[in-house]
């Protein structure tokens, strides 16, 4: 009876060793670093329908510029030396904006196939494999996070005969043009400001990038989309309490910057300056005298420096893939991005 138990606690021990052991990160293991492409043309129309049309000659350009901009990251040690994953960026098209846009839009994304030691064998993380990326030339990154409104495409027998398709569409996209600011505003250095996670990289030669909207301009436009509601009942009812919102301001207030106000009122504006202006891209930002496929704008999530210590410690501990990713972070220099906005 002893030696059956002295051989279940072994066996239970031997199991435990080995679960120990098991999906464990190999850091060691050589990995291999690759581009890979999707179409650089703006991805077609825009929300108004209306297309970029980016020349074939100003994709291969844009490709170029941005096969240079990866080549500075894998500067980084991550991606200079690989080890513990097979790497690859891959390079694809962003959202075409004729209204606020002007550089070729793009989206580039790092991915991390991981290599890990599982069930005794050596694996690679292919499927959703841990990944970061950065977005070019898209200033309306952060559009329509001021106002949730849908442009009731599924509408059924409309009450309202204000109502119309294309004019509640124009109405929408004219309030998604809005944003809330993603956080306040840091300067980190010339060319670089900061808001929570988020790091814009641009020319300070030029024009604003995002512009304030005055409380005139937001409670025009949502007027300009109530009124159009399918439903008469709702229309009938929120348009009176925007008007009585709209009364409270005075001619000043009305000509000054909107902020995020009261959120139970029916606006959600207000005019007490804060740290959440209502914001616009501002056309006028763009250096349209350079080449469309030219680098002018950056976006990049990347956390402070505490946060990104945080989470990298806390993956390196449970042996996941995304310590690659905060590796890669924590050892980046984002001055050295500077220089790609060209000027």
């Amino acid at each position: 009876m002893k030696k059956s138990v002295s051989c279940m606690v072994f066996f239970y021990l031997f199991l435990f060793g080995l679960f120990a052991q098991d999906n464990i990160l190999l850091k060691e293991k050589p990995g291999a670093f690759k581009i890979t492409y999707g179409t650089l043309n703006g991805q077609g129309p825009d929300q108004y329908g209306k297309s970029c049309d980016y020349t074939k000659a100003e994709s291969v350009a844009a490709t170029k510029n941005l096969v240079s901009l990866v080549d500075i990251f894998r500067r980084n040690p991550v991606l200079k030396e690989i080890k513990g994953f097979d790497g690859y960026c891959y390079l694809n098209g962003g959202r075409c904006s004729t209204k606020f846009g002007y550089g070729l839009p793009s989206t580039s994304c790092f991915f991390f196939e991981t290599w890990k030691m599982r069930k005794g064998k050596e694996v690679k993380q292919t499927s959703e494999p841990p990944q970061w990326r950065f977005e070019v030339n898209m200033t309306e990154k952060f559009c329509s996070t001021g106002f949730n409104v849908t442009n009731y495409s599924d509408a059924y027998n409309p009450t309202n005969s204000a109502f119309n398709g294309k004019g509640m569409d124009l109405a929408t996209f004219a309030l998604r043009e809005l944003f809330l600011l993603p956080g306040v505003k840091e300067e980190v250095c010339s060319g670089i400001d900061r808001y929570s996670d988020n790091l814009i990289i641009f020319n300070p030669e030029r024009p604003a990038y995002w512009v304030q909207v005055t409380i005139r301009e937001v409670f025009r436009l949502l007027m300009d989309y109530w009124k159009l509601n399918p439903d008469k009942i709702a229309m009938g009812t929120l348009m009176p309490m925007l008007e009585n919102e709209f009364s409270k301001f005075s001619e000043t207030e009305r000509d000054g910057f909107a902020y995020l106000g009261n959120p139970e009122s029916v606006s959600r504006v207000g005019s007490t300056k804060n740290e959440t202006p209502v914001m616009r891209p501002n056309s006028d930002y763009w250096n349209r005298n350079l080449p469309r496929s030219a680098i002018q704008f950056m976006w990049l999530e990347i956390p402070k420096k505490e946060e990104v210590k945080r989470k990298l410690e806390g993956y390196l501990k449970a042996d996941d893939g995304y310590y690659y990713v905060y590796r890669l972070l924590s050892e980046l220099d984002v001055n050295t991005l500077v220089p790609v906005i060209s000027r």
